[in-house]
């Protein structure tokens, strides 16, 4: 079995102050910030968590604060009503000297609110802050056409991708794209599985595409060609170093392997190749912290993965179980080696 060391590299360590901004949402539950929170506190990190709905930046005798309502132990908020008003927590201070700031609810909302979101972190990335990740990491993610234009761009190897352009227009893509059913069909925005399809005959395509546009007459869906597989990886790039991979089983009856749809992961040694080309994934869409997901190949050391997609915020407490309950011995946390990383200053941006 390999060792956890063949994950994970060693730096140079200084103290910091972290800020984690986060959206706890019932269809995505904030369960990697207080994760994150939990381990830099052990490290004698200055962390601060906060809920992005309600928060906001103020300057005040030339130092910065940031405002959130409280977060607690689970990361749960409670946000004012009309029969309730909520406190808002201690302002915390932060410098663009000393602290990083981990902007976690831009990548996969666009729901009211998210562009003030995308305000603040603009604003902090002007005033010269570390903002893990950056706005243009967050905006090639956020959305899967944008991502695979990048990855075409860049020579990636990909599944054939196709956008469909309009309610009538997914006869003319399904042609476009050259292969038989079945194929898979993702809107363009969206995590955890959600919004991924899986399509096995014209009918069901016209009829699915016509429904998402009834719903949304400026949705964006792609078509992808489906490569068979019994398992997708997880790869998590930091700073441009990889800091562990792990494999996704398909889940029984479905065709996904998100985490969050079931898949029980277990730690994955990657080939050189995997691993330059998970780190030229995470170079390409300027992301400090991503998740890079991919299908392997039959030749794994020869031929490039089937890159799917880079994840802007990637969940950590799925890779954090699977590590822990196979490297027991060593007692590390990948959490925390990610945060170590960052005492190095070197790896700001």
């Amino acid at each position: 079995m390999e060792k956890f060391s063949e994950f994970i590299t060693e730096e140079k360590e200084e103290s910091y102050k972290l800020v984690i901004l986060s959206h706890d949402d019932p269809e995505d539950p904030n369960e990697t910030g207080p994760l994150i929170r939990e381990k830099a506190q052990e490290l004698g990190l200055d962390v601060f968590l906060g809920e992005l709905v309600g928060a906001y930046s103020t300057e005040k005798d030339g130092k910065r604060y940031i405002h959130s309502f409280k977060v607690d132990k689970k990361g749960k908020v409670i946000l004012p009503s009309e029969k309730k008003e909520t406190e808002y927590d201690e302002p915390f201070e932060i410098n663009s000297k000393d602290t990083i700031i981990m902007m976690r609810g831009l990548g996969s909302s666009t729901k009211t609110g998210a562009q003030s979101w995308y305000v603040m972190a603009r604003l902090f990335e002007h005033e010269g802050y570390t903002v893990i990740n950056s706005t243009k990491c967050h905006d090639i993610c956020k959305n899967k056409w944008y991502n695979q234009i990048i990855f075409n761009r860049e020579g990636f190897n990909t599944p054939k991708t196709v956008r469909i352009n309009h309610s009538e227009g997914a006869q003319y893509a399904m042609e476009e794209l050259g292969v038989d059913y079945p194929v898979i069909l993702k809107t363009a925005t969206g995590s955890r599985g959600v919004g991924i399809m899986w399509i096995d005959s014209e009918k069901a395509l016209h009829s699915i595409v016509q429904l998402l546009y009834r719903e949304d007459k400026y949705i964006d869906i792609i078509l992808q060609e489906y490569i068979k597989t019994d398992y997708d990886v997880r790869v998590i790039v930091v700073a441009g170093k990889v800091f562990g991979a792990i494999k996704r089983p398909v889940v029984e009856g479905d065709f996904r392997s998100n985490i969050s749809q079931g898949s029980e992961p277990e730690p994955h040694k990657l080939t050189k190749l995997e691993t330059s080309e998970s780190i030229r994934a995470a170079e390409a869409v300027d992301g400090s912290v991503v998740g890079v997901d991919f299908i392997p190949v039959k030749d794994r050391e020869k031929e490039k993965p089937y890159f799917i997609e880079v994840n802007s915020t990637p969940g950590l407490v799925g890779i954090e179980a699977a590590f822990s309950k196979t490297f027991k011995k060593e007692r590390k946390s990948i959490t925390t080696e990610i945060l170590k990383l960052f005492k190095n200053r070197d790896n700001w941006t």
